[in-house]
């Protein structure tokens, strides 16, 4: 179970990785438009209102073009038999985690939460947050604990998947897969804010 959670590249073949990630990357636009969810960022999830059914399929589209082209160029300078469909089936399978952060929007529940501490945030010079109903703080807390290991879960995957893919091993590619993701992270922000929100 823990090879199919954290490295399923080394238990899978690629076509089955590439059917599984395409078919994951297509519900998870579906959920990000039923449940009112952005993806817009490599490693963001945010909860929007009035979504539109485009929004978060581009979203995607823009996530995984960024971090297949970075992590691609990055391949080929380790190692140049890095193969582009092993780079994109990485990236696709290391998306699913973000696609169950929809569910926690189920009801409108987490909107109605963030506009309550957005407004309790922004009545007063010092916001007073006790006033705030205490399921609400909970629910905020529990679903940040959440997305945390939810990010951790898609950036082990990546990452056991590049290094399989590349074959890196020393610190240096280390740091540079790491260095590839904050890149990959900036990039889709400012991609996915000045085009798909303009």
């Amino acid at each position: 179970m823990k090879t199919v959670l954290f490295n399923p590249f080394k238990k899978y073949q690629e076509n089955y990785l590439f059917i599984l990630g395409l078919a994951a990357t297509l519900l998870g636009s579906y959920l990000g438009y039923f449940f009112n969810v952005r993806y817009d960022g490599v490693l963001d999830v945010h909860f929007a209102n009035n979504t539109t059914s485009w929004q978060p399929a581009l979203d995607n589209l823009s996530n995984i073009a960024v971090l297949t082209i970075l992590l691609l160029a990055l391949g080929m300078y380790m190692n140049r038999k890095t193969r582009f469909i092993d780079i994109l089936n990485i990236t696709l399978i290391s998306r699913i985690p973000f696609y169950l952060i929809p569910f926690f929007n189920v009801g409108g529940t987490m909107e109605r939460i963030n506009s309550e501490f957005l407004n309790t945030l922004l009545s007063e010079q010092i916001p007073d947050f006790s006033t705030l109903p205490l399921n609400s703080v909970l629910t905020l807390g529990i679903f940040a604990l959440i997305s945390l290991l939810f990010i951790i879960w898609s950036i082990s995957l990546l990452f056991n998947g590049f290094k399989i893919a590349t074959n890196a091993k020393s610190t240096v590619h280390i740091i540079l897969f790491f260095t590839s993701i904050i890149i990959a992270e900036i990039l889709s922000k400012l991609l996915i804010t000045n085009l798909i929100n303009s």
